[in-house]
């Protein structure tokens, strides 16, 4: 398929567009190759892309090009000037926020607009609205630890966490009829991850690493994507900081979440962080999600309580340490009785 077919325009209405084909049947690349005759990036974001291929890429023709797109101009400098970029200073015009955001974030930026708005574009309201509460709980957390870490960029850990669960919507948009039911009937995480392999033959960190590889995002995001779910496989600060935001997107949201304990024991372990961090986290975190909401226009249901995850963590704390205190006595007691004899 040529780009100037892939990428000439959305063709319609996609429930149409998905009768009599089998998605059960396709792989990877033939749904993401499906999703985007359905719906096609948008042809602004598409060139800035091109133009930043270049190394000498033209600062001004980025700019000509991105004030055809006014909604997309706002969307980057708001994000530019966002707690998420952390730069110094407030910046007020265009060619200063390119300039400033170089070639790789801005690309990232353009892709990341251009992609989830429009991929969110006729997802089932359920489906939307978890997929929302889900990717701006793990772009922040793993934005905020990575910026403690300073191991890499804030920006690419804010926008692998952004596009982790990108793979839902792909599915949602290429299988109307059945996927949607599929996840409503699934906990996210590893069941939903099983009924998805089972039915499609991959699930959709593979189907949304696919994606991002195909429209060119930098390396760390579709190996983010990919293992978002599997611990085993996040070996690097970025990938561990997704796998953390991936968690607590379920564990800020959901009152006594089963998660809670992993998610603490997997921020101990790779972030030092202990419980009165793992609090102040979630209460940094909980504006930001909020104020990530607002950004990207979008309403999310429900409500972190950071009181009620405070009293849960400390229960699940004093427990264990009972545990380990009770484990200690039973040990000492074995030892004194064989030594004493």
């Amino acid at each position: 398929m040529r780009e100037s077919q892939i990428f000439a325009g959305s063709t319609g209405d996609s429930t149409q567009q998905t009768r009599g084909f089998a998605a059960e049947s396709a792989s990877p690349e033939q749904l993401v190759e499906r999703l985007e005759v359905l719906h096609s990036l948008p042809g602004v974001a598409w060139r800035v892309v091109q133009i930043l291929k270049d190394p000498e890429y033209d600062v001004h023709e980025v700019e000509s090009i991105l004030e055809s797109d006014p909604g997309l101009c706002a969307s980057i400098l708001k994000l530019v000037n966002s707690s998420a970029f952390g730069l110094p200073r407030n910046v007020t015009n265009l060619r200063q926020a390119i300039t400033l955001l170089g070639a790789r974030s801005l690309r990232l930026a353009v892709l990341s607009f251009g992609l989830v708005n429009r991929l969110t574009q006729g997802t089932p309201r359920e489906v939307f609205d978890d997929f929302w509460r889900r990717a701006l709980t793990t772009a922040v957390v793993a934005g905020k630890l990575i910026r403690r870490e300073r191991a890499v960029n804030p920006e690419d850990a804010y926008c692998a966490g952004l596009l982790a669960e990108i793979g839902v919507l792909v599915f949602s948009q290429v299988d109307t009829r059945k996927y949607p039911g599929l996840y409503l009937k699934h906990r996210h995480g590893k069941d939903l991850l099983a009924a998805e392999e089972e039915h499609y033959g991959f699930d959709h960190a593979t189907l949304g690493a696919c994606l991002l590889e195909r429209w060119g995002l930098p390396s760390p995001l579709p190996l983010a994507a990919a293992c978002h779910h599997q611990p085993n496989r996040c070996d690097t600060p970025l990938l561990q900081a997704v796998h953390a935001g991936t968690m607590l997107s379920d564990v800020l949201w959901v009152a006594r979440s089963a998660l809670l304990p992993t998610a603490r024991q997997w921020l101990e372990r790779h972030f030092g962080m202990d419980l009165d961090g793992f609090i102040g986290l979630a209460n940094e975190c909980k504006q930001e999600i909020m104020d990530s909401a607002e950004f990207f226009s979008v309403k999310l249901k429900g409500r972190i309580d950071v009181s009620a995850l405070k009293k849960e963590a400390f229960e699940i704390f004093k427990k264990a340490a009972l545990e380990t205190a009770l484990e200690y006595d039973s040990i000492t007691a074995v030892l004194e009785q064989r030594y004493t004899m």
